[in-house]
């Protein structure tokens, strides 16, 4: 287990969740966002966990090594098709994150809004940072690597229900306290788990795409005419 310290969060991107696109938000917003930032700071406990596999191959099927996971789909496929290892990650903001979005739910829904936003962007700094104390900790090992961008779970063809034995071989209930229920859903809700690739050479560029997205069809961004960022 890993802790990770935050001491602010990106507003703009908190905006563009909210819906302003590329637009600064009113004034009114902007007051929720920083006391929204500043209570989430204190409430949230950052913190994940992470594995490196190396990659088996068979069949054009592809299985962490020495484990019984395997990752399914075009998708991960394609994505990992240049990598001999990859990294499981899982990263979260904790339950405390839950309780706070819950009260403010209860007392003010517009607050709560951009709390759930705020927390949005807080868990993915989370995993930033995270890559970045990875990346730093692999390259003094073996001096080189190339690393391909966060695959999570669910994106393109790659099915929601491997992330359960994902969880499992990361050992995240005990560790970080994420677990996943019947529904496939994780809590605490501000978690995120996901799979980088890592390549002996440099990985041509692939970017995330709208085409192979699950949220293609009920993406906020793009019922707006915009992308997520990716």
């Amino acid at each position: 287990m890993n802790h990770i310290t935050l001491t602010e969060l990106n507003y703009m991107e908190c905006a563009r969740y909210l819906g302003y696109g590329k637009n600064a938000p009113d004034e009114m917003t902007e007051k929720l966002m920083r006391e929204c930032e500043s209570e989430l700071l204190d409430y949230a406990v950052p913190r994940f966990v992470y594995k490196i596999f190396d990659i088996d191959r068979q069949n054009e099927k592809i299985r962490l090594s020495g484990t019984e996971l395997w990752l399914t789909g075009d998708s991960i496929k394609e994505h990992l098709a240049e990598c001999s290892r990859l990294i499981l990650l899982c990263a979260t903001l904790s339950d405390s994150v839950d309780r706070l979005i819950r009260k403010k739910e209860i007392k003010d829904m517009a607050k709560a809004l951009v709390m759930d936003a705020m927390a949005v962007v807080a868990v993915e700094q989370v995993c930033d940072k995270a890559e970045e104390h990875i990346r730093d900790k692999y390259l003094t090992k073996y001096t080189s690597g190339y690393f391909t961008w966060r695959f999570g779970f669910g994106y393109g063809d790659l099915p929601l229900e491997e992330e359960r034995m994902a969880l499992s071989l990361l050992d995240a209930d005990k560790r970080i306290g994420v677990h996943m229920n019947d529904s496939l859903i994780m809590f605490p809700r501000k978690t995120v788990a996901c799979i980088i690739g890592i390549s002996k050479e440099e990985i041509k560029s692939r970017k995330k795409s709208c085409v192979s997205c699950n949220m293609r069809d009920r993406c906020k961004f793009r019922l707006r005419g915009e992308r997520c960022g990716f």
